[in-house]
């Protein structure tokens, strides 16, 4: 089974478009075609993203912690990874490439361009 790292916006996006990409994506994880790593980190972010007022329209903030826990779920937990500083241009995604190698996914899902230019 194909297995994947979901950078949080890609969680976000299939919050706020679910017959996107994104959404279609989330869709597989569920329907166990694919595997998603998840680790703490990862899902504190999602988790302070969604809480922003930016997203009640899409997600009430109620919901916030049922559809983290949704994904945590879903997913297979990891520890959060060891980091290298730099292995990114931004600092704050250094543990989604080391999640990805510390669980030998077969790919890192992103819309972040300074993620998949890697």
């Amino acid at each position: 089974m194909v297995r994947v790292v979901l950078d949080p916006g890609v969680l976000i996006a299939a919050v706020i478009t679910p017959d996107g990409v994104c959404g279609h994506v989330l869709q597989a994880v569920i329907d166990q075609r694919c595997t998603t790593i998840v680790c703490p980190v990862l899902l504190d972010e999602l988790e302070d993203v969604l809480l922003r007022s930016k997203f009640r329209r899409y997600l009430p903030i109620e919901h916030v912690p049922q559809y983290v826990a949704l994904i945590g779920r879903i997913g297979e937990t990891h520890p959060d990874p060891v980091t290298s500083p730099g292995r990114t241009p931004d600092p704050d995604d250094d543990y989604l490439v080391a999640l990805a190698e510390a669980a030998a996914m077969d790919y890192l899902i992103s819309g972040d361009p300074h993620l998949t230019d890697l």
